[in-house]
């Protein structure tokens, strides 16, 4: 049969896909910060980093800066910008401190409010009243498994119903991957809706990837849709899953009895997990810089091993190694041809056309296209 008879007896594919013109330009930007990136619960990190009094994480939402910090056990989340003189006030991904701003030394305590105002009698005068109008900004925070997730903008959907039954993958995932083995950032010179398309489809692998990620699978891909968000999965290939049971018996590795393959999960609007054979985890947010900008953030984990005295030996150093090495080519290779896409999609007017290999990019597409179109 010839690739004309095989296309006809493919179901039609959705026609609605994001316009060119959305990639780039500070209007189109402006526009779905306000209504995507404001209104959602955006994943910031993991509550290994908040378990003490005084932790904290920051991280950039589409160019706020916020902080979430454990105060005595709870946790809060505010503008990482002092009222004062608007330095940022935690300087690290993470730690452990109170929030002093760095310029002046202002404290503020767990309801935002600068309490410890150094020379606030011959400087400034202010009063209770003026300290708390001058109190930090704060958004809201959740947590569902070990995944922190915080909201700018008041009101609408917990996170629970944003995540419908993905709630339960993250559970799953924050009891089995407890180890984090790599975090770090790439910038990217491509918007983030191009970034995270390259995680949504296999069609690019052979392509893209043909000494790495092509070697590592096989040529099925299922996928499966909960509310804005969706799953794609494929087997892995044979060496993939030999490589994978040598290093699960040598070292002690958990492995998920949920999840067996290669299986990707994207939770709207940018958060991508990845789970290999069970044994891997890798989480990555496309953060938005720009219209022309986003920063890759990754992070790796492995299960608890039931071999203790092979955690930081020579061996469990290697696959480390060899985890970090692998997953950084291929995001790099992502990298290429998301840059590439980026510079093409600012020269054209006429949507893409993405096939069947791609699907899970006409239901980011629809969820993206559906949040712009809301008041």
């Amino acid at each position: 049969m010839d690739d004309r008879a095989q296309q006809r007896q493919l179901p039609p594919l959705p026609t609605t896909v994001i316009p060119p013109q959305r990639y780039s330009g500070d209007a189109a930007y402006a526009e779905e910060v306000a209504k995507i990136f404001r209104r959602s619960w955006m994943f910031v990190g993991f509550a290994d980093d908040l378990r003490n009094d005084n932790d904290f994480i920051t991280a950039e939402i589409a160019g706020t800066s916020v902080l979430v910090q454990n105060f005595d056990g709870e946790l809060r989340a505010f503008h990482n910008v002092c009222t004062h003189r608007y330095s940022l006030i935690h300087l690290r991904p993470c730690g452990n401190g109170k929030p002093v701003c760095p310029y002046h030394g202002w404290v503020f305590n767990k309801d935002g409010v600068p309490v410890g105002i150094p020379g606030n009698r011959e400087q400034f005068g202010f009063s209770e009243e003026d300290r708390r109008r001058l109190a930090l900004p704060r958004f809201e925070v959740a947590v569902r498994g070990r995944f922190v997730f915080v909201r700018l903008e008041a009101g609408g959907t917990s996170l629970d119903e944003q995540l419908g039954a993905y709630g339960l993958v993250l559970d799953h995932l924050s009891e089995t991957f407890t180890d984090r083995i790599d975090d770090g950032i790439l910038p990217w010179a491509a918007n983030w809706k191009a970034g995270v398309e390259s995680v949504l489809e296999v069609y690019h692998v052979d392509a893209t990837h043909p000494e790495t990620f092509k070697k590592f699978t096989k040529k099925v891909w299922d996928c499966s849709y909960e509310k804005e968000h969706s799953r794609g999965t494929t087997h892995l290939s044979d060496g993939s899953v030999r490589w994978w049971d040598g290093v699960n018996q040598k070292m002690g590795l958990p492995r998920s009895e949920m999840l067996r393959n290669y299986d990707h999960f994207f939770v709207f609007p940018n958060l991508a997990i990845g789970i290999t054979h069970g044994s891997l985890m890798s989480v990555q947010t496309y953060d938005p810089v720009d219209p022309d900008h986003c920063n890759l953030h990754y992070r790796l984990f492995l299960g608890e091993t039931s071999k203790p005295q092979t955690k930081g030996g020579a061996a469990r150093k290697a696959v480390e190694d060899n985890l970090r090495g692998f997953n950084v080519q291929v995001l790099r290779e992502d990298q290429v041809v998301s840059e590439a896409a980026h510079k093409g999609l600012k020269q054209v007017t006429r949507p893409a056309v993405p096939g069947w290999g791609e699907e899970r990019i006409f239901a980011f597409h629809k969820a993206y296209l559906d949040r712009m179109a809301a008041e």
